[in-house]
């Protein structure tokens, strides 16, 4: 069946137009989100690791306190 003046796209070419303009802003979007991602990720890194590494330390003096504990209830 051919397409009746009703069903044709007459804007297919401003549609392409926006399609090239919408892959660009998705481009540009997924670069910012990238950077901002990296951003936030190197900023937590520099914060919790140093807080992570403390809580390693309390937990091997706690673990090392409980293990004389039980040595020494024996």
């Amino acid at each position: 069946m051919k397409a009746t003046g009703k069903h044709k796209d007459i804007r297919s070419r401003q549609a392409r137009q926006s399609s090239y303009h919408y892959r660009i802003i998705t481009r540009a979007v997924k670069a910012v989100a990238i950077i901002i991602g990296a951003v936030i990720g190197i900023a937590l890194w520099a914060i919790a690791k140093p807080i992570l590494r403390g809580i390693g330390w309390l937990i091997s003096i706690l673990t090392a306190i409980g293990v004389i504990y039980w040595i020494l209830t024996l």
